[in-house]
């Protein structure tokens, strides 16, 4: 499987043969090698290949596996959401300091409980790992998709926080306005610029839902509405984390420079180096 995929130009083609296997045959990847006499059955073998086959057309082995981690935690997933990755988790690094800062530790029992947003939740990966983080928050999680906020629900089922997330259906910040501020607003939305789609990835390009990727010509066609609009959304010193792409970022800084409502504009990078995210405070 590893020297097929290397021939299709699969990245990382032996993790993406273990974690098929392990998901056919059962266990863990550790058990490949702890238990390297198990036969396949007939059945297995045929499951495999199937996989195999849609491997090498580029389906994001995460959508074959049905599961995605996310900052340590396993999330199911499928083609109506994005694909977590690493990068966003410095969204839950951000929001989590920042509540801290408020007095709402994850040891708390007590003090300020923050109030978070997160727009466009996809698997309700953000919105699921800060309600673990932050047992006293209260979180209200929002998508366009139907499809997602359907599959975000099952997650908080699956973790244990599904009392204490909100979600709701609408459009960017639409579903917030009638609600009491947030000291949070987080959001992962769609930033590809149109010219950058030919670059990607097949595994991005051809699977992942265009609709959560597409940020129309200029990569703002989503960015710049948040920006505009969150400041009715957020306490007074409440926070606006949006990931966007390196390619706009200068746009994106200039915009929210522009709002009065908001102060302490900064481009925060990933955990890669790259220039991934706008914070902003609300004044």
């Amino acid at each position: 499987m590893s020297d097929r995929f290397k021939d299709h130009k699969i990245d990382s083609p032996r993790l993406i043969a273990e974690m098929l296997l392990s998901h056919v045959l059962g266990g863990q990847r550790i058990d490949l090698y702890a238990r390297v006499d198990r036969i396949a059955s007939e059945d297995e073998l045929e499951t495999l290949r199937a996989f195999v086959k849609r491997t090498i057309q580029h389906e994001p082995v995460q959508y074959i596996v049905g599961k995605a981690w996310f900052f340590g935690a396993e999330f199911d997933i499928n083609a109506s959401t994005l694909v977590p990755r690493t990068c966003t988790e410095t969204i839950i690094e951000q929001a989590v300091q920042h509540c801290e800062r408020l007095g709402a530790s994850s040891s708390s029992t007590g003090g300020h409980s923050p109030r978070i947003a997160d727009i466009g939740t996809g698997s309700g990966c953000i919105a699921i790992t800060l309600a673990n983080s932050l047992p006293t928050c209260t979180i209200v999680a929002t998508d366009i998709s139907l499809d997602a906020l359907e599959l975000s629900q099952e997650n908080a089922a699956l973790h244990d926080v599904a009392d204490r997330i909100t979600f709701i259906h609408g459009d960017g910040t639409t579903p917030l306005t009638p609600l009491e501020p947030f000291d949070v607003l987080c959001s992962n939305p769609p930033y590809i610029p149109e010219d950058e789609f030919p670059a990607l990835d097949p595994n991005v390009r051809e699977w992942e839902p265009h609709i959560a990727l597409s940020g129309g010509k200029d990569g703002l066609l989503v960015v710049q509405p948040l920006i505009e609009t969150a400041p009715s959304c957020l306490v007074a010193g409440g926070v606006l984390l949006v990931e966007i792409a390196t390619s706009i970022k200068d746009s994106v800084l200039q915009l929210a420079q522009s709002s009065s409502s908001l102060e302490d504009a900064v481009i925060l990078k990933d955990q890669f180096g790259d220039d991934r995210f706008l914070r902003k405070v609300k004044t």
